[in-house]
């Protein structure tokens, strides 16, 4: 049996503060072959996402790849927009 996949979900805002971004899976996706949604938004002052622009369903793989390189061009995790629990999992399989 395979080892429990790695999962991704969360929010990220842009160095600028002006777009947030949310990683969450796509539940209708197969365990074997995992897909993420990758929601952009726009954000306000206080850094909370306003109005959704567009999404993306990325396999896991690019999913991963593309927060990754985002965190290392600036962008911040947030921790409860729109009243959400964190998922402390997203920055502990990011390091992995």
């Amino acid at each position: 049996m395979e080892s429990p996949s790695v999962q991704l979900n969360g929010w990220l805002i842009s160095p600028d503060g002006h777009f947030c971004y949310r990683f969450h899976r796509d539940a209708n996706s197969w365990i074997r072959n995992p897909f993420v949604f990758v929601d952009q938004w726009s954000a306000q002052m206080d850094g909370t996402p306003s109005q959704m622009k567009q999404r993306l369903r990325l396999p896991l793989d690019q999913a991963l790849e593309l927060c990754g390189q985002m965190l290392l061009d600036g962008w911040q995790k947030l921790t409860t927009p729109c009243g959400e629990d964190p998922d402390p999992r997203f920055t502990e399989e990011l390091a992995a």
